[in-house]
């Protein structure tokens, strides 16, 4: 693949059931590759996926 296809924006979806560990999986992907300084957490509310307040007051 070109260098321009591998350098553009990618999309996923993490899709499963309640409690599986999916905002856990994207906090861990965004840091490994190094789209984040640190990892989010959960009791923290500071996640990057859960960024709608009602997202975050559920948990």
């Amino acid at each position: 693949m070109s260098e321009n296809v591998l350098s553009g924006s990618r999309n996923v979806a993490i899709v499963g059931p309640y409690l599986s560990g999916k905002t856990t999986l994207l906090e861990s992907l965004l840091f490994v590759t190094g789209a984040t300084t640190r990892k989010g957490r959960i009791q923290d509310r500071n996640t990057v996926g859960d960024s709608a307040p009602e997202a975050r007051d559920r948990r």
